[in-house]
């Protein structure tokens, strides 16, 4: 059987063959061998280039990445307390566990810069002036982190391209913690050391001003300027904070409001008239439109009310006013004798020994804040400067001696009875402390300077120095007397405090 098929493809095989071998079909041989000749350089260059612009990306991704993690690693710590920048810095080399595997030299990435501002421009374009430096722990709030530049040789020819070998790249970002605290009363105070050469921060390190009472009043006329000791309301509700819902956001447990220290805060301004009954709430004091909160475990007082009051009759527990025969937590000294340096800032001497009498008969030796308190002469209490009076209340909670018959029996001398007697629901168990009021901090003082028409007309946010935690040592009262008697107990602090929920971020 023929097949003309196969026969004429070995035909055309064996031509092409002779063709070869007779030098005609050479020519073929050699264009596939200049075609590759010339293709294979560019192919590898090509090649190349890919891996060397893969290699310079994953340096320059690792660089920043390492350069993004040191700084909001050290931004965490700017809680503007005494040691911060000491623990932002620690925080920041203990965090040295990045490494490059395509650089030059050691695959260890090292810190160039650490660099510390109390301010940052609004716009990444906008470099950071030199005047936003600081080391001072209580105005640093932001770290900057540089990397040490890292070496990158390219595999490229240098030949074909000249210059475009060894690529140095860098890296560094700024971060920054905002202070947040939310489900608080709104409440501002002005800072009382404001323009002092020792910042409410480092103060508040020390027991001596901890220990200082501060008497916050509103300003006597709503037009008057604020400043050092005067307080006010927030509006945490976009302009809508009537009268009676802001009163609640004060009275209740958790207030459904939440405050941000890079935003700043909105204030309300104006004598709110119900907001004494608010704050008396934490007292177990319920009046005006309060009363009928007695039994709503949301507006529960605190577990130690004693402030000095006493049942006008025996029969009922709910019928409490100011009694000669019982004793609050005493105001500093100064108040009364004159002898305060500023009007609103005590000195921290109050009348622990008189209190010890009235409250806790029979005790000769105490110990409050590492200190230990012993009775001397005429029933005198040495050493003679007193713990704090939040010291002293904790104290009360701690070990179960709140004043009263409940504790002390037969023995008793107070006619007061320190645990709530109005609140059916009794203490608070939502709170850890409700005589704690955490308050944002302004500058008064300076923003009313750059009020042309005060504080009282201002409707945009107002910058927030840090927030605080308040004790309240007295009821607050009404008219002239709508005062807050307080110490200023400490920073919110993040991990310690319910209300704290600090926000850290890379802000370029």
């Amino acid at each position: 059987m023929n097949f003309p098929h196969i026969q004429s493809n070995r035909a055309s095989l064996t031509g092409l063959f002779k063709s070869y071998l007779s030098g005609t079909g050479r020519g073929i041989s050699g264009a596939v061998a200049v075609w590759a000749a010339l293709s294979t350089p560019v192919v590898i260059a090509g090649a190349t280039l890919s891996v060397d612009a893969a290699r310079i990306y994953n340096v320059d991704a690792e660089l920043q990445a390492a350069a993004d993690a040191l700084s909001r690693a050290g931004a965490a710590e700017l809680d503007q307390r005494g040691d911060s920048i000491s623990r932002s810095s620690g925080a920041i080399l203990n965090l040295m566990s990045h490494d490059q595997k395509f650089a030059r030299g050691t695959s260890e990435i090292e810190i160039d810069t650490i660099t510390y501002f109390n301010d940052i421009p609004t716009h990444d374009y906008e470099d950071i002036p030199a005047s936003s430096r600081t080391n001072a722990p209580g105005q640093a709030r932001y770290v900057e982190v540089s990397i040490k530049p890292k070496k990158v040789e390219t595999i490229f020819p240098s030949s074909l391209i000249q210059k475009i070998t060894d690529t140095t790249l860098s890296a560094k970002a700024v971060a920054g913690m905002d202070q947040v605290v939310c489900g608080t009363a709104p409440v501002f105070i002005c800072n009382p050391m404001e323009g002092k050469d020792v910042s409410i921060h480092e103060a508040m390190e020390t027991k001596s001003f901890r220990r200082q009472q501060i008497k916050f009043k509103t300003p006597n006329n709503v037009s008057d300027p604020y400043g050092q000791g005067n307080f006010g309301w927030l509006d945490p509700f976009g302009g809508n904070s009537g009268a009676a819902k802001l009163a609640d956001a004060v009275a209740i447990d958790i207030s459904p409001a939440c405050y941000s220290q890079a935003k700043g805060v909105v204030t309300r301004t104006g004598n709110i008239s119900s907001m004494r009954h608010a704050v008396n709430t934490r007292f177990d004091i319920y009046r005006g439109s309060f009363k009928s909160k007695r039994s709503d475990p949301r507006y529960a007082p605190a577990e130690n009310v004693v402030k000095g009051w006493a049942p006008r009759k025996t029969n009922k527990s709910c019928t409490e006013s100011p009694s000669s025969h019982a004793l609050g937590l005493p105001r500093d000294t100064c108040f009364s004798d004159g002898g305060c340096t500023s009007s609103r800032v005590g000195d921290g001497q109050w009348n622990f020994s008189l209190y010890m009498a009235v409250n806790h008969p029979g005790w000769t030796r105490i110990t409050l804040e590492g200190v230990t308190y012993r009775r001397g002469y005429r029933g005198q209490f040495i050493p003679s400067t007193p713990p704090s009076r939040y010291a002293m209340y904790r104290w009360e909670i701690d070990t179960n001696c709140i004043p009263g018959s409940e504790t002390y029996g037969s023995k008793v001398i107070t006619a007061e009875e320190g645990r709530p007697q109005c609140s059916t629901s009794g203490p608070s168990t939502t709170v850890e402390d409700r005589r704690i009021i955490t308050a944002a901090v302004l500058n008064c003082g300076e923003i009313e300077a750059n009020s042309p028409n005060g504080m009282f007309r201002r409707k945009d946010a107002l910058p927030v120095e840090t927030f605080v935690k308040v004790f309240l040592t007295e009821p607050m009262g009404s008219g002239q007397q709508n005062t807050i008697y307080g110490e200023i107990v400490g920073p919110v602090v993040k991990g310690q405090d319910r209300e704290a929920n600090d926000m850290v971020a890379v802000r370029r």
